[in-house]
């Protein structure tokens, strides 16, 4: 809607059916079967890869939409556009809580997961799959694409895939986006787990480590002096 198209739920019939579906699936099956089953691990597990694969899927296809829409409109100072193809799947992925909370109240505990998530992944994969000519992208892959060639070839992709920037990109952030939902769940580390916390949390520790020496003070060199 913000890029002047109509919301997928209602120009894709396979997304609304899908919702449809899932909706009757875990309310008017007899005895509540979906609702019992969905309450349980494996229907947490599926449930949670389902809708983290949606999620990727935005991210990406967001992201994709801005880039082609403001491609031509890049700054003076870099060739390709930064802030609307990451921005933009990163606002609409958190729209849900933006809506419910108000912007103030969504983010007044810090920056919520799913805003990190969706930050992080958008950039990765704007900076990979769209940025052909800017410093940013071309030391991005030439770091990761060695790595990208031989985990393709391991996942049984042939030439033309082992060689697609977008195709790797998507994956890369498809394994991480199912890894932390799994990771987690309450059955794991929990919801409150993030990486990034836990990276800005050990260096913060290096910091603290640092050991400063205080001078000695002059009333006890006197007291030294007079035992001598």
């Amino acid at each position: 809607m913000f890029m002047g198209r109509p919301t997928a739920m209602f120009a894709n019939d396979i997304f609304f059916g899908a919702c449809v579906i899932g909706f009757v699936i875990v309310n008017y099956l007899p005895m509540d079967i979906g609702y019992h089953f969905f309450n349980t691990f494996l229907g947490e597990v599926l449930y949670t890869v389902f809708s983290q694969v949606f999620r990727m899927g935005g991210v990406t296809g967001f992201s994709d939409a801005a880039y082609a829409a403001f491609k031509d409109s890049a700054s003076v100072w870099y060739p390709t556009p930064i802030f609307g193809p990451i921005l933009f799947p990163v606002a609409l992925g958190n729209m849900g809580g933006f809506f419910m909370k108000g912007f103030d109240a969504y983010l007044e505990n810090g920056m919520p997961w799913l805003f990190q998530q969706a930050l992080a992944c958008a950039t990765f994969y704007h900076f990979y799959a769209h940025d052909v000519d800017g410093y940013i992208g071309q030391t991005v892959r030439g770091v990761v694409k060695p790595l990208c060639i031989v985990f393709m070839t391991l996942m049984g992709a042939d030439e033309k895939e082992r060689e697609d920037d977008v195709l790797f990109a998507k994956v890369i952030v498809g394994i991480f986006m199912l890894a932390m939902a799994v990771v987690r769940m309450p059955q794991f580390l929990g919801p409150s787990y993030s990486p990034f916390t836990a990276l800005g949390g050990i260096l913060n520790n290096k910091k603290s480590k640092k050991v400063n020496v205080a001078p000695k003070s002059s009333k006890s060199k006197k007291n030294k002096a007079k035992k001598q």
